[in-house]
């Protein structure tokens, strides 16, 4: 009778030690790949964030703007907010208009009461400030502080219109270059108007620009030579109670 030799071998060391170098080798290419799309997410998670704001942001403050100077009737306020960036006494319907920032009055949420909005850049912040007329009191009082629209901005400009035809401003300058003075229309362009020219301010350019918080190491911007991602964002806004 012949006897069968059972085979018990398996694996030797070196095919052992191929095969975990080979299943290493894999992991990594996995692992690399699982981080990379991580990344890749909350880079998009995160341009996705700082447009909506910046959006939001633009939308909020063109239609804000747009009623500056609007008057709740039956109310006389004659003085602005003390010890404020832009006070001087007196209640304007733009109580400041500078390159980075503005201040302004109107009933912004219709409620029948007056309020002072003012926007402004600070650091990477656009910043929304408010106060509120206070009847019974007589005083303007801040509503709940500065409160941050977006952290991601990096620009923000303003450049305004003022009426300087024979019923705005009427300095007798020919300040849009057509070689004629005061004529009927005409604008003024100012990045800094003074308090008679904000009187007569009848358009304001804004512009944002926002930036991404994290870098996309697949992206150089144009511009900046950065590997950050920015959105800009710019509208013309007609002061609808200008000169009424």
């Amino acid at each position: 009778m012949k006897h069968h030799r059972e085979c018990h071998e398996g694996f030797t060391l070196v095919e052992l030690m191929i095969a975990v170098a080979i299943s290493g080798v894999v992991l990594a290419a996995l692992y690399q790949m699982f981080i990379g799309q991580q990344r890749s997410y909350s880079l998009q998670n995160d341009i996705a964030g700082m447009q909506q704001e910046v959006r939001a942001s633009e939308y909020m403050m063109v239609r804000e703007i747009r009623m500056a100077g609007y008057q709740v009737k039956d109310l006389d306020i004659r003085v602005d907010v003390p010890g404020a960036a832009f006070s001087n006494g007196a209640m304007e319907a733009f109580e400041e208009a500078t390159s980075q920032s503005i201040a302004f009055t109107t009933d912004a949420d219709g409620d029948g009461k007056m309020e002072t909005i003012r926007y402004s850049l600070e650091d990477n912040s656009l910043m929304r400030e408010m106060w509120r007329w206070e009847v019974k009191s007589g005083k303007w009082k801040r509503s709940g502080g500065a409160r941050t629209l977006s952290d991601s901005m990096e620009q923000l400009e303003f450049v305004y219109g003022i009426s300087a035809d024979d019923e705005g401003l009427n300095n007798d300058q020919d300040d849009d270059g057509d070689r004629y003075a005061d004529e009927e229309g005409e604008l003024l362009i100012s990045s800094s108007p003074g308090r008679e020219e904000r009187e007569h301010l009848r358009t304001v350019r804004l512009t944002l620009t926002a930036k991404s918080s994290r870098p996309d190491p697949h992206y150089s911007h144009p511009l900046g030579g950065d590997h950050f991602r920015r959105i800009t964002l710019s509208s013309m806004v007609h002061v609808r109670n200008g000169g009424l």
